[in-house]
């Protein structure tokens, strides 16, 4: 009976790592998830196949990858036009939009939200600084593809934490 409550558990584990995952692209911080699991599992099993020093790569690993998708929203549009205008718009747009899409095709609207957000706030922060409506795309588009490569990133982080609680229970 405890070799099929271990596999249970384990399986319980992985499934809600993988659900984890699918939040990301719904906007919620689906690192933290992984590393709040992680604990859960860890906790209830008395840390034996899970221990601190794992949870605290985990943790570690969340909080780059929260940063690292921070730094790149704002970095695509400053790298095309280098304003702290044009960055806060970038950042605010993508927060915005974010919100505001996540309502719609069941809750992947947060991700879409997101690029256009960043996009929009972008080419509005461009337009109020005196810019063209070329310079405005271009912009936006730099902040939109900044806003995505974070989100691929932080995805690929995540993926890679899974693995390494995968690896900490096998």
């Amino acid at each position: 009976m405890d070799a099929v409550l271990h596999a249970l558990g384990i399986a319980l584990l992985l499934l809600a790592c993988l659900t984890a995952l699918f939040t990301l692209v719904l906007g919620l911080p689906g690192t933290m998830l992984i590393v709040g699991f992680a604990l859960l599992y860890a906790w209830a099993t008395d840390f034996v196949l899970i221990q601190w020093s794992t949870i605290g790569w985990l943790a570690l690993l969340a909080v780059i990858a929260e940063g690292l998708e921070f730094l790149a929203s704002g970095a695509g549009a400053a790298g095309a036009r280098p304003s702290r205008r044009v960055t806060i718009g970038a950042l605010g747009g993508a927060f915005v939009g974010g919100i505001v899409g996540t309502p719609f095709f069941f809750g992947v609207g947060a991700l879409l939200g997101a690029l256009a957000g960043a996009f929009g706030g972008a080419a509005l922060a461009v337009r109020s600084e005196g810019g063209s409506l070329d310079d405005s795309v271009t912009t936006g588009l730099a902040a939109m593809r900044g806003r995505l490569l974070g989100f691929i990133v932080k995805s690929a982080i995540a993926v890679a934490m899974v693995g390494i609680v995968a690896a900490a229970v096998w």
